[in-house]
Order: C-alpha cells, then structure tokens, then sequence
C-alpha cells in the first residue's frame, strides 16, 4: 500500500475508522492523510465557521495523530459536495486506499436519496474500506465475496494487492439459489415435492463453476477454503459471519447507476447497510474517456 486517506466527519462514529487507518499507516508505513469535507449546501457563514473550527481542532490533535500511526498525517479541510470532493480528492493525492467510518442508518433517506457513503460506492476508482470495528489487529480471517463476476475477481486482487489478505489465504464465499427450486414452488409444489437431490446437484455445478473461475482468473493461491452456501448473497453472508470469525468482508461493486441500480441493487450497498464487519468494497476498473481523432 502506497497510500491511504481517511475521509472524516469527526463524529464518534469515525473514530474506528481513525484508529484503522493509523495502524495501516503504521502496518504498511505509508503516507496517510486525514480529509474532512465542509458540506457546501449550507449557508456561507457557517461554512467559513466550521472550516475555521475544523481545521484548529484537526490541527491541535496533530500529535495524537501522529502517535497513533507513527507518522504525522496530511490533514486536508476542503469544501464542497461531500461524496464528490472526497473521491476528487483520493484523484489528487493518487491514494490506494479510503478508509470510513460506518453511517448513521436512517433507512427511508437511504433508499430514496442515498448515503455519502452509497453515493461514493458508484464514484470512487480506489478501493473504500468501511469500518465498523475496532482496531485490535491486523486483519487474519478476511472472507472473499465471489460471484464468479469480473467484479469480484477485481475486488480479490486488489486486496492482495493493498497487502489486506494473510499468506495462510483467505475463506471464499460462492453463493448460489436453486432457481428451479424457486419456480417449483412458487408455481404451487409444496418444499417436499422438490427432488431430494436437486439441491445437491446445484450445489456440484455452482462448485464446479466456482473452481473453474478460480483457474481461470489465476486466483486459486490466495484462497485458503471455498465455502459454498445455498440463498441469495446476503443471506448466504449472515449465515457465514454468524458462524465464522470474521473480520473483513471483500466484495466487489457493479458500477450501476441510476434507475438500472434503482430496479437491481446491490449487494455491496446493502451489506454496507446491514452488516456489522469491515468491508472493503473495491470499484470496478474505470478506464479513462477516450475520444478518437
């Protein structure tokens, strides 16, 4: 890891992620940046008042800081659209890696107008770690979220990349929903008219088609067990973190916007709503606009 920022609205809330990013500064010793952004949509004088307040109280914890990490943070106090500016700002200081605290839930906004956070998920190129925890350790038992998607594939490199993953490797997790099943029942079957060995055949091709993703995409050396769990992603998550000691979920995100997110969601959003681990959601490649001659 080259780099990493912590984008902070200095609530309680944004003290984990603090504290999580000092130690991957100090873990990677790398240089780290501490960004606060001034909501522009309000009126000038409050603006002036809190980029003044913000940036004597980022300043006066400079020390702290730099204790934590071991190294002293660049610390950035900017205006503007908050979601906007912080990934402009990961653009500028060419960052790795955004480090944020968890939301406050307030599910009716967040479906109809989204989260910061939701809203930085469609826009940020760099990998955005949110952190729901607090710092004991390095991260040792990360679970990869794989749909067999190019998302997903993006997301496992670049956790090994960014140094998030153990040797040892990490646990795999391959959801998969007997859609045959779905429409037996939904057309009236009861549950015991369904073939006993449905469920286990699907459960062969979606293993199967697990191994062939991981051969194919050159991953199988980062992976340390394959956990195949039958239901829609995020119940096959729950019933995962529920059992296993989990401390980091990596998953990639689609990209989707607008209605077409609106109509399909997204696993990653909802994760970040619901689940209460660090997740590292990883954007996918965004290739520079190209306007031929």
């Amino acid at each position: 890891m080259k780099a990493l920022m912590l984008a902070t609205d200095l609530s309680n809330r944004s003290d984990r992620a603090l504290r999580r990013a000092a130690r991957l500064a100090r873990q990677f010793d790398c240089p780290w940046f501490i960004l606060h952004v001034v909501d522009e949509d309000q009126p000038q004088l409050r603006v002036e008042l809190e980029l003044e307040q913000v940036r004597r109280y980022l300043n006066e914890q400079q020390p702290f800081f730099t204790e934590l990490a071991g190294r002293a943070p660049e610390i950035w106090v900017e205006v503007g659209d908050p979601a906007k500016h912080i990934a402009d700002c990961t653009r500028w200081a060419e960052i790795d890696l955004l480090v944020v605290g968890s939301h406050r839930k307030n599910p009716l906004r967040d479906i109809f107008v989204g989260t910061t956070l939701e809203r930085l998920l469609r826009t940020s190129h760099v990998p955005i770690l949110l952190v729901n925890k607090t710092a004991e350790d390095d991260y040792l038992m990360p679970l990869l979220a794989l749909d067999c998607s190019p998302a997903s594939a993006q997301a496992v490199r670049a956790a090994h990349e960014l140094g998030l993953l153990p040797r040892s490797g990490a646990k795999a997790l391959h959801a998969f929903d007997p859609l045959g099943g779905a429409m037996l029942l939904a057309a009236g079957a009861g549950a015991g008219m369904i073939p006993g060995d449905y469920a286990v055949e699907e459960r062969r091709r979606a293993t199967a088609a697990l191994d062939e993703f991981l051969l194919h995409e050159e991953l199988g050396s980062v992976i340390d067990e394959r956990l195949i769990e039958e239901g829609q992603p995020m119940t096959a998550l729950r019933r995962v973190l529920e059992r296993e000691p989990i401390d980091l979920l990596v998953m990639g995100t689609r990209g989707l916007t607008g209605m077409k997110r609106v109509l399909i969601g997204s696993v990653a959003d909802a994760a970040m709503r619901e689940l209460d681990c660090d997740i590292l959601a990883v954007p996918p490649i965004r290739w520079p606009d190209h306007n031929p001659a």
